[in-house]
């Protein structure tokens, strides 16, 4: 799969949001909630979940965190407390955006089949995630004998895995991108050879039915 190197995911990510039915998973704040949540989230203008609210203010979000839903629907946002991996909203969506939350999880095989039905038949779902071989991992490495790993993260994906991932549980993949925003070039050279070395990466999915319909 050939795979374009981009600085930022929501150009990418916009035209799926405007103006459809749209789902945004693990909309809090990676950090638990605080007091300060809401001051997090208006000072920080590129959090997804605001980006994706704005383009499109009808979005559901969805998150396990209770006390950041509750800060989240206090701001307005249209936000419910649940489980990814076996809620039933009872209701398809055109896109599902998760990002940054398949790594959070224990079980995303489980986790993609029942965003599957959560999906309409033509609908697009939308996965970004850190990329495990990102050259500033190599760094840290160097520095301090391991890799830098959220507190919160519990698996790594590639583009090869999240394929295969994909695939297995009812989906085919249409598109994917590397995401590297701007950083010190000393420890992120290695990108510029090989984007494999990236940041992190986004591929974008649909129902392995509505996937090969489209291509016909």
């Amino acid at each position: 799969m050939d795979m374009q190197t981009i600085g930022d995911r929501f150009p990418i990510i916009r035209p799926f949001v405007v103006g459809n039915d749209v789902l945004d998973l693990g909309c809090v704040d990676a950090h638990p909630a605080r007091e300060d949540s809401d001051v997090r989230l208006e000072r920080k203008p590129d959090v997804l979940f605001r980006r994706v609210a704005e383009a499109n203010p009808s979005t559901v979000g969805v998150d396990i965190d209770q006390d950041g839903v509750t800060v989240l629907t206090g701001m307005g946002y249209n936000v419910q407390c649940a489980d990814v991996e076996t809620m039933n909203l009872e209701r398809q969506f055109d896109t599902i955006v998760a990002g940054e939350i398949i790594e959070h999880l224990e079980n995303p095989g489980l986790f993609l089949r029942n965003m599957l039905r959560h999906l309409k038949p033509d609908g697009t779902i939308i996965v970004s995630t850190p990329n495990p071989f990102y050259t500033g991992q190599t760094w840290k490495i160097w520095r301090h004998g391991l890799p830098a790993v959220h507190d919160e993260h519990v698996n790594w994906q590639d583009p090869v895995t999240l394929e295969q991932l994909f695939s297995r549980t009812g989906y085919e993949t249409v598109a994917g991108y590397w995401v590297q925003p701007e950083s010190k070039l000393l420890k992120t050279w290695k990108r510029l050879l090989r984007p494999y070395f990236a940041h992190s990466f986004m591929l974008i999915a649909r129902p392995a039915a509505a996937a090969k319909s489209s291509a016909a």
